[in-house]
This record gives C-alpha cells, sequence and structure tokens, in this order.
C-alpha cells in the first residue's frame, strides 16, 4: 500500500495541511506503527506492509474504522 495519505470523498486539503500530514505520517505515525512491529515502512520505496504484530491489533483497526463510518 502507499504511504501517502488517503482522503475520503469529498474531504479537501489545502497544500499547508496536505504537507503537514505527510510530515507526520512519515515521520512519526509510521516509524513509531513500524518500532512496534505492526507494520513495515519502507521509506524509501514509500511503502507501507503489514508487519509481525499487525494481526494482535487487527480487531482494533476495524473498530476505529466502523466508528469513523458512523
Amino acid at each position: 500500500m502507499s504511504a501517502d495519505p488517503i482522503l475520503r470523498k469529498g474531504e479537501l486539503l489545502d497544500s499547508g495541511e496536505y504537507l503537514t500530514i505527510c510530515y507526520e505520517l512519515h515521520h512519526v505515525l509510521l516509524p513509531e506503527l513500524a518500532d512496534m512491529r505492526l507494520v513495515e515502512f519502507d521509506r524509501f520505496e514509500d511503502e507501507v506492509r503489514r508487519g509481525r504484530r499487525f494481526d494482535e491489533v487487527r480487531r482494533f483497526l476495524e473498530q476505529i474504522a466502523d466508528d469513523h463510518d458512523k
């Protein structure tokens, strides 16, 4: 999966907001998740893959997605 932020249908960001999200995702969130082995983040290829411990938090991630869609 690409490490670019994904916008929801109808969601718009100005260039500053987009850069802020990209910075936080690439330099804070993804490295933290990689340290916990929940994801593998290849900064050079700009890709994210499931880490060895991904399944341990799968239910939590699904709950977040379900809650956000309500």
